[in-house]
C-alpha cells in the first residue's frame, strides 16, 4: 500500500497557519478567561474563524467528500460577521454580555443562505446571490455596532482599555475588507482564488494581530505568579467582584454621585468593606477613594474640552462635592488646575 500524500497550495496553507492561531488563541481563552460568560463570545467567534481555516485547509481532501462543502465554507466565514459584532459590544462590556437581542444577529446567516437557495436559477448563479449576501450581512452589522457606539465611550481611560479599543478597530477593519472584497467579486474583479486568498489573509491577519490584545484582556487568573504572596493574590470569586466594581465605575458612572465612597460601593457589592479595599487595591492598583477621584477627573475633562459649561456646574457633574476638592483633587492628578486643563484645547 502506498503512503498518503499530502499536497497544499498557497490557499491551504494560509488555511493551516490561520488554524494554528485559532487553536492557540482558544487554548489561552478557554485558561485565563476567569468566568465562562466571559469567554463564551471570543470562544464562539475563533472556533467558527478556526473551523473555517479547517475547511480551506482540507479542501484539497474534503472537497470532493462532503456534500454542500462550498456553502458550508461560506456560512463559516459569512458567520465570522455577526460573531464579530457580539465580540465588539462583549469587549466594550468586558463585564457584561450582550444583551440576547443582539444574539438575533446570527440569524442573518442562515436568512441570507434560504434568500440565495430562493433566488438561484431563473435570477442567477447561488455564488452571486451568496456574495450579495454577505455584503447585506456586513453592512447591517456595521450599523448595528454604530447603533451602540455610546458603548465605546471612554473605553482608553478604563483598565485594558487600549487593549480592548484596538481589538475592536481589528474587528471593523476586517468587516469592512471583507464587506469591500465581497463587492470585489460581485463586480467580477477578480478570480475566486485571488478572493480566497485575500479573505484568508484578512482572517490570518486579524488573528494574530488580535491575540496580543486578547492576552492582556483575558490575563491568567488561575496561576499565582512567582514571587506573589497568597496575600496580594486574588481568587477567581475577588476577580469576578473586580468585574463588578468596573460595571459600577464604567457603566452605571456611581462616582458621579458625591457622598459616594468606600462604604457605599462594599455594601452594593454584598462585601466587607476590607474585603473590597483589598481586591481595589489588588486589580487597580489603587485606593477606592483613588480610583473614583480618577474616574470623576476623567469624566471633568471630558466635560471641560467637549462642553462650554462652568466650572461650578462641572463639579458637579463629575461627582465632587466642593470647587475647593474638585480643583485639588484634578491638579493632583493633571498637574493643573480645571481652567488651566481648558485652555490647553
Amino acid at each position: 500500500m502506498e503512503p498518503l500524500a499530502f499536497q497544499f497550495n498557497i490557499a491551504e496553507l494560509l488555511c493551516l497557519f490561520g488554524l494554528t492561531q485559532s487553536v492557540y488563541i482558544l487554548v489561552y481563552i478557554a485558561f485565563r478567561s476567569g468566568r465562562f460568560s466571559d469567554a463564551l463570545i471570543p470562544v464562539l467567534f475563533f472556533l467558527t474563524l478556526g473551523s473555517a481555516f479547517l475547511l480551506g485547509a482540507a479542501k484539497g481532501q474534503w472537497q470532493g467528500s462532503i456534500p454542500y462543502y462550498d456553502d458550508i465554507q461560506w456560512g463559516l466565514w459569512a458567520s465570522c460577521v455577526p460573531f464579530s459584532v457580539l465580540l465588539i459590544l462583549q469587549v466594550s462590556r468586558i463585564s457584561k454580555a450582550p444583551p440576547v437581542f443582539f444574539w438575533l444577529v446570527l440569524l442573518f446567516v442562515p436568512m441570507t443562505y434560504i434568500s440565495s437557495l430562493w433566488l438561484e436559477g431563473p435570477y442567477g448563479e447561488r455564488s452571486d446571490w451568496l456574495n450579495i449576501g454577505s455584503i447585506i450581512l456586513g453592512a447591517l452589522s456595521l450599523l448595528l455596532i454604530w447603533s451602540k457606539r455610546n458603548w465605546l465611550d471612554g473605553l482608553l481611560v478604563r483598565k485594558n482599555g487600549k487593549e480592548r479599543w484596538w481589538l475592536i478597530i481589528c474587528l471593523l477593519v476586517m468587516n469592512i475588507g471583507l464587506l469591500i472584497l465581497n463587492l470585489m467579486a460581485v463586480n467580477n474583479v477578480m478570480e475566486s482564488y485571488i478572493f480566497e486568498i485575500i479573505r484568508i489573509i484578512i482572517g490570518i491577519s486579524f488573528a494574530y494581530i488580535a491575540s496580543t490584545s486578547l492576552f492582556r484582556i483575558y490575563p491568567q487568573t488561575g496561576i499565582i505568579p512567582i514571587g506573589i504572596s497568597k496575600d496580594n493574590y486574588l481568587s477567581p470569586d475577588e476577580i469576578e467582584f473586580a468585574l463588578k466594581v468596573e460595571n459600577l465605575l464604567n457603566l452605571e458612572k456611581v462616582y458621579q454621585e458625591p457622598a459616594y465612597g468606600r462604604a457605599d460601593m462594599a455594601k452594593e457589592l454584598s462585601i466587607t468593606e476590607s474585603a473590597l479595599s483589598k481586591i481595589v487595591n489588588i486589580y487597580f492598583e489603587k485606593s477606592v477613594p483613588q480610583l473614583l477621584n480618577e474616574h470623576r477627573v476623567d469624566e471633568a475633562k471630558i466635560l471641560l474640552l467637549e462642553t462650554q459649561a462652568d466650572i461650578t456646574t462641572i463639579c458637579s457633574e463629575s461627582g465632587f462635592n466642593s470647587i475647593a476638592t474638585f480643583n485639588r483633587v484634578f491638579k493632583e492628578i493633571e498637574g493643573v488646575s480645571p481652567t488651566q486643563y481648558r485652555k490647553k484645547k
